[in-house]
């Protein structure tokens, strides 16, 4: 079993030091040097983030629960949990890339053998205050449950071995001991992270009026709701709702949204005339009763997500929040319930189909790739919103981050030469989620953390290249060169940032604006000297638009930027051509790339 991924260790190190550290009981021996007890409260607090994910408690509850210290005897933390009359015995293992091995099983079976003999005399002070409730606990409890967390790549087998043996033990004479050890390992670590920032299942009640029912090829509802009821679900769930729609409320900008905004004000009576429809995905549907007064028939609805109508309900919410209210009762909507998982390939299917009879952009059906709700929910943990999807608000949350400068700086830090004149001339085929650029961009081995670094490394390459822009005299082909070869320039230096970009941790944009600032100097000039003698009459437009002449100035500007000129395998990479090679140049560009000097 693959260990905890780097990412994903930072992420719970923060999660640790922010949520349960503080809660703990205090360090026992407080002579170690501070780095040391910092990472023994880390390994403390992972026992409390555990049994708070395991059992749904509080992470203060949890935090307490810890006992791990000096003379712990393998036991890290204790817990009775009431509702199942169960007591927890955890050891735990917050290390990056070691196995739990046969002495860590061996000292969690000691100390385990002398709390069921209720032998505390060796255990440290923090089981030692805890005496009294341990032992009501093993006088109540039902059962014993051996709970070991770990982020390493495994349990050894030798480790297996010595629990089976504790396990076995007829001397014991302990039948309330569960035989099975519950393991929570790194891809548990992960999906309990993500969760924290995934949006919940929206479970409802829906009354249609006049409904019909289609069994194949899915199970289908259509009739007539109330815009109130969807309003209501709207001010209840927010975004949760609409998490499978391709975008969220645009605003009032929009011309649609002012339409709808209009209809219920002045006419609410007729806006199920004038309204395309309500379309929903859900997981389960049924009905369960009827009103016979009303005609409505009650529908319990499990997983709900509006796929197409999202700016009706949010229009429509907006309006009746407006000052004076609008009484929007009188309106309905034709809905439509199909039962299909979001997330299948036949639920992201009808999403597509919904909105492409709407003017949509390529770049909002992202909202159907798994990875960017992934990377939505690893970059909300570290303090920081990415919006891969259209909304009025796009620009609000903490430290946003849009798409389109994702995309940007996913496809300049790319070998492939074609990326940067794709960003100037053609930007649609890198937004467009089912084509092969795009899928290059955004892998399933993104991560949260690159993501973002490219972002803030990008943003200061760009303010850079602004500024050359600027000060370079007014009409002069070297103002030119700045502005259209700005993609060139910034994929030359992004590929000095490799290393950072791909730590797991957060760069300082203070300090990549020192760090780059000459080399960025640097870079500009020889643009502007490469420009001069490479593009003779063509205008800048048009050459940094031209695939082939981007691959000839980005591999000279690589072999000058990074002293590479000489270089014997360069020299000979430069007279060969592979009409078979994926881009231009490639043999060369991808020797370039991979040797840019880091910083």
């Amino acid at each position: 079993m693959p260990a905890l991924e780097p990412q994903y260790m930072a992420i719970l190190k923060k999660v640790l030091a922010e949520r349960f550290v503080p809660s703990l009981p205090p360090l026992l021996d407080t002579t170690k040097p501070a780095a040391e007890q910092q990472a023994k409260q880390l390994s403390r607090a992972f026992s409390a983030f555990a049994l708070h994910k395991l059992l749904d408690i509080a992470p203060t509850d949890a935090a307490m629960s810890v006992v791990d210290d000096f003379n712990d005897k393998g036991l890290d933390a204790i817990h009775y949990h009431s509702q199942t009359e169960t007591l927890y015995l955890v050891q735990t293992k917050l290390k990056e890339s070691e196995q739990f091995k046969q002495e860590d099983a061996q000292s969690f079976c000691t100390g385990i053998r002398l709390l069921l003999k209720q032998d505390f005399a060796g255990f440290n002070e923090n089981i030692q205050n805890r005496k009294a409730e341990i032992e009501n606990a093993l006088d109540g409890c039902s059962h014993i449950k051996l709970i070991i967390p770990y982020t390493g790549n495994g349990i050894s087998q030798s480790a297996i071995d010595a629990l089976q043996v504790l396990l076995d033990d007829g001397g014991l004479d302990e039948e309330r001991l569960d035989k099975q050890v519950g393991y929570y390992a790194a891809a548990d670590i992960v999906r309990d992270l993500l969760a924290e920032q995934a949006y919940q299942p929206v479970n409802a009640d829906i009354f249609l009026l006049k409904n019909e029912k289609v069994e194949v090829p899915k199970t289908t509802y259509f009739g007539i709701a109330k815009l109130a009821d969807l309003v209501g679900l709207h001010n209840v769930h927010g975004k949760a709702l609409y998490e499978r729609n391709i975008r969220y409320f645009l605003g009032t900008r929009s011309e649609v949204n002012r339409a709808i905004k209009i209809t219920l004000q002045d006419d609410p009576s007729s806006f199920f005339y004038l309204n395309n429809g309500v379309t929903a995905v859900c997981d389960a549907i049924k009905q369960k009763g009827r009103n016979s007064i009303s005609g409505y028939k009650r529908f319990e609805v499990r997983g709900l997500s509006i796929i197409n109508g999202a700016q009706t309900v949010a229009s429509a919410a907006e309006v009746a929040a407006s000052s004076p209210p609008v009484d929007i009762s009188e309106a309905k909507v034709m809905l439509t319930i199909i039962k299909a998982r979001t997330d299948s390939q036949f639920g992201k299917r009808v999403t597509k189909a919904r909105n492409h009879q709407n003017p949509v952009q390529a770049a909002n059906f992202a909202s159907l790739d798994e990875n960017q709700e992934r990377l939505r929910q690893e970059i909300s943990h570290l303090d920081f919103t990415y919006h891969y999807r259209p909304e009025a608000s796009a620009a609000s949350g903490t430290n946003p981050i849009m798409l389109d400068e994702a995309i940007r700086a996913q496809a300049l830090q790319q070998k492939d030469p074609r990326y940067p004149a794709w960003v100037k001339g053609e930007f649609t085929r890198l937004s467009n989620s089912d084509g092969a650029e795009y899928q290059a961009l955004f892998t399933a081995s993104l991560t949260g953390y690159a993501l973002i670094n490219g972002v803030l490394c990008y943003r200061v390459i760009r303010d850079f290249v602004t500024s050359y822009d600027k000060g370079a005299p007014s009409g002069s082909q070297e103002r030119l060169i700045y502005r259209h070869g700005s993609n060139v320039i910034a994929s030359v230096m992004m590929k000095r940032l490799r290393q950072r970009l791909g730590k797991a941790e957060i760069v300082d944009g203070a300090a990549i604006n020192v760090l780059i600032g000459p080399h960025l100097d640097q870079l500009r000039q020889e643009a502007a000297n490469l420009g001069h003698a490479l593009l003779g009459a063509s205008g800048p437009l048009a050459f940094f638009r031209n695939q082939g002449d981007v691959a000839s100035f980005l591999a000279s500007l690589m072999e000058t930027h990074y002293g590479l000129a000489a270089d014997p395998t360069v020299i000979q990479l430069r007279g060969i051509t592979n009409p078979a090679d994926a881009y231009p140049r490639k043999g060369l560009i991808d020797y370039l790339s991979d040797r840019a000097p880091q910083l």
